[in-house]
């Protein structure tokens, strides 16, 4: 077993890049990137364009869409890109720097900080490999538990590690090993595989740090102060009832195929083989469960989930009590390019705000009167939503594009900002078709978690039923008995 999982993916794209012939694909498909990038900043300057925006819109709207085709390209890393939007907004004089780099001085980009080295605190412990053998030996005997352990495994360590990728990983180099050895086929393989990678889309939606990047940036778009307790209210029915509906459907696309032979004796010989709970683990599951309480509680002490995580951070690294973190984690435990691809997309917000662009998009891409019924409402946000989420392929992309006309359309109705700030997360969050619309869907394709675009799409096909089934009779009902609608 992989002592380090998240060291998988880097490994198999070093390989991938050094194939005869990638290199020259990956410079045409960059060149391409460029030129269409231009085209589109040269059109939309001299094009007329419908309704009134005006010249700081215009701006805001080439430099922004210049940059997602950039991301779409990969014509350089994301991060980059993000950073020469950001310069863009600057020197066309779009906005401030205190608007433009706003994000970094709210509480919400600290708490993603704080959850990424709470995640390096509870794998590096080995805590969160000891969790997962303990279910898996107790729940793990066929392969439907197996597709189903996925899901459960995956809310189980949402609590314990907030964000998706590394929990994935984790889990699936548990399960790898386990499907290897039960027997199973090449078909049963690939479909346990891609169900690990699944089932964080939908069992990351539960909790406020479910995922740290996403979710907290919903929050950000809505412009609301949300707290641990509160996303939950909203998200955990949604959530849990979307988890049910994808594996209901994943079992009805994939039914097993072959032999399932699972060897509860082997796995139990595993965990012996890690010993007794180490004094990493105990340390670790004490600071996180500290600063679960903690969160659970915001609504008494109202201190912000950002500061709590914070403090769990520097619990974790303090001599004596902590001695789990060390400075080394600060380079390898935080993801600094989605941290400033997170800081672009919401920069899109605010910025589309200041320059007139939020409106003009709202005025010129949704009918001029909102549907005044909610449940018309969230079919007419979740359909334009997933259709721009297939052609950006980018979760945050789409979010930062869609989400600030969707709360400015939202307002007219005289709805909570968090009521279409919701609906476009839910959208881009469970619903895809290829595996390059979905970061984690992409992260475990090919070699990682065994499946291809080919089971992608054949999942992804019915998923749209779901995922509108999710968006518009689940969540609107759910809302409106909370109050939110």
């Amino acid at each position: 077993m992989n002592a380090n999982p998240a060291q998988r993916p880097s490994s198999k794209l070093e390989r991938f890049r050094g194939a005869p012939g990638i290199s020259v694909l990956s410079g045409n498909r960059k060149l391409v990137g460029i030129g269409i990038s231009l085209l589109v900043a040269v059109v939309l300057w001299v094009l007329p364009l419908p309704g009134e925006l005006n010249p700081a819109g215009r701006k805001a709207l080439i430099v922004t869409l210049f940059t997602v085709v950039w991301w779409i390209f990969n014509v350089i890393p994301p991060a980059y890109a993000t950073l020469l939007m950001l310069l863009g907004y600057l020197l066309f004089g779009l906005a401030t720097p205190e608007v433009v780099f706003r994000i970094w001085t709210l509480p919400l980009m600290w708490l993603i900080v704080g959850s990424f080295l709470i995640a390096a605190a509870v794998t590096k412990s080995g805590l969160a490999e000891r969790v997962a053998y303990f279910f898996v030996i107790r729940y793990a005997n066929s392969y439907r538990s197996l597709v189903a352990l996925t899901y459960g495994l995956g809310i189980v360590l949402s609590f314990l590690i907030p964000h998706p990728f590394p929990r994935a990983l984790l889990l699936m180099s548990v399960l790898r090993a386990i499907t290897q050895k039960a027997g199973m086929n090449a078909a049963d393989r690939a479909s346990v595989g891609l169900s690990v990678f699944v089932s964080t889309t939908a069992t990351s939606t539960v909790l406020l740090t479910g995922d740290s990047t996403l979710n907290l940036a919903t929050v950000g778009f809505s412009g609301l102060a949300v707290s641990w307790l509160d996303w939950s209210r909203y998200m955990a029915v949604p959530g849990f009832l979307a988890s049910l509906l994808m594996l209901g459907l994943h079992l009805l696309v994939f039914p097993q195929t072959g032999p399932v032979f699972i060897d509860n004796a082997a796995l139990r010989r595993e965990l012996r083989a890690l010993g007794s709970l180490r004094r990493a683990e105990m340390i670790t599951l004490l600071w996180v469960l500290a600063a679960l309480a903690l969160w659970m509680t915001d609504f008494v002490h109202h201190i912000d989930p950002a500061w709590v995580a914070l403090l769990a951070v520097v619990g974790l690294s303090l001599p004596k009590v902590g001695d789990v973190l060390d400075v080394q984690d600060l380079n390898t435990g935080i993801n600094w390019s989605i941290l400033f691809f997170v800081a672009g997309a919401l920069a899109i917000g605010t910025v589309g705000n200041v320059t007139g662009l939020s409106d003009w998009l709202a005025a010129n891409l949704l009918p001029a009167t909102p549907p005044q019924n909610p449940y018309a409402f969230a079919a007419l946000v979740g359909g334009v939503t997933m259709l721009i989420h297939m052609l950006l392929g980018s979760a945050l992309a789409c979010m930062s594009i869609v989400a600030p006309p969707m709360v400015h359309y939202a307002a007219a109705m005289g709805w909570s900002p968090l009521f279409p700030a919701l609906l476009v997360y839910t959208a881009v969050s469970i619903h895809y078709l290829f595996p390059f619309q979905h970061v984690a869907i992409l992260l475990g394709q090919g070699e990682t978690g065994g499946y291809g675009a080919r089971q992608v799409l054949k999942y992804g096909l019915p998923l749209t039923l779901v995922t509108l089934l999710v968006l518009i009779p689940i969540e609107v009902t759910w809302w409106k008995l909370l109050g939110l609608v």
